[in-house]
């Protein structure tokens, strides 16, 4: 059952809500609780507003630019990355800003949610989700030239002023809903994701869905197996500040198609437990 955020519990809401949760649930141990470090900006506070893409700038070094005012350090991708698909590419991407920040990854891209995110991909807009067996999640779509243009407009384009067709103004509630999907950090089971691109009028179309409590079986792509292609396990990137103040210094120009053009939108879900309790929201 799709649930509005904003109609449940207002004094808790953020963007991801767990209907029939009980809250002994979210007193557990999960697995974002073992990552002791951590660092940059993360929900349920916001960037301050949009970087880099406000600019027309979508590439890695925009992204590292944007991480560094954050005090994250750069993106250090793995040594396949060129043979890896556009789907694994930006699933690599979404757990690289996770672990990057001390969140525990997703642990891999789910058979049955690839299809999910391919008809949303197809569709050019978000994935829908399971009828059941998961407890609560989020889902993204972008159209985007690249899959790094993608994890651009997503995790630093997404407050009023950027690209998000859920923020035409700063009070909006879907206002950086991508961004805190990605950065998604609740107690609670691991979390697997589906993922898709299509093409659509010449422009990319990239969509993910993330769900707490779905089954990890028949994964198409683990975390696990990737990290081999690290030279050391991706963790924690502080950033010192005079590296940071380095990496701010970036020369600004424009591009030459409108940044409106490569949308984005977020969807929430929230699926029934079974067990009895009150509704708990979380973002």
């Amino acid at each position: 059952m799709l649930v509005p955020v904003r109609n449940v519990i207002p004094s808790l809401t953020r963007r991801l809500a767990v209907i029939g949760c009980s809250v002994g649930l979210f007193g557990a141990i999960g697995a974002g609780a073992a990552q002791a470090a951590r660092t940059g900006i993360l929900p349920p506070r916001d960037p301050a507003s949009n970087c880099g893409a406000a600019q027309g700038l979508l590439s890695l070094a925009a992204i590292n630019a944007c991480r560094a005012q954050e005090n994250v350090g750069p993106l250090r991708l793995p040594s396949n990355w060129g043979a890896l698909s556009p789907v694994d590419q930006g699933f690599v991407l979404i757990n690289l800003e996770r672990v990057n920040r001390g969140l525990a990854p997703i642990i891999g891209l789910s058979a049955s949610l690839d299809q999910f995110a391919i008809a949303g991909a197809r569709a050019g807009t978000d994935p829908s989700f399971p009828s059941g067996g998961f407890l609560g999640g989020g889902a993204i779509w972008a159209g985007a030239p690249s899959v790094v243009g993608a994890d651009q407009l997503w995790m630093y384009a997404d407050g009023a002023g950027g690209s998000n067709l859920d923020c035409t103004a700063g009070s909006d509630a879907g206002c950086w809903g991508h961004r805190n999907i990605i950065l998604w950090d609740r107690p609670g089971p691991p979390l697997v994701a589906g993922g898709g691109v299509a093409t659509a009028a010449g422009t990319a179309s990239f969509a993910y869905i993330v769900l707490s409590g779905y089954s990890t079986a028949n994964l198409t792509f683990s975390w696990a197996q990737e990290l081999r292609y690290f030279p050391t396990k991706p963790g924690p990137e502080p950033l010192g500040q005079g590296a940071a103040a380095h990496h701010r210094h970036v020369a600004k120009r424009r591009h030459g198609r409108r940044l409106l053009h490569w949308r984005h939108r977020s969807h929430y879900v929230s699926s029934p437990s079974t067990d009895a309790g009150p509704t708990i929201t979380f973002g």
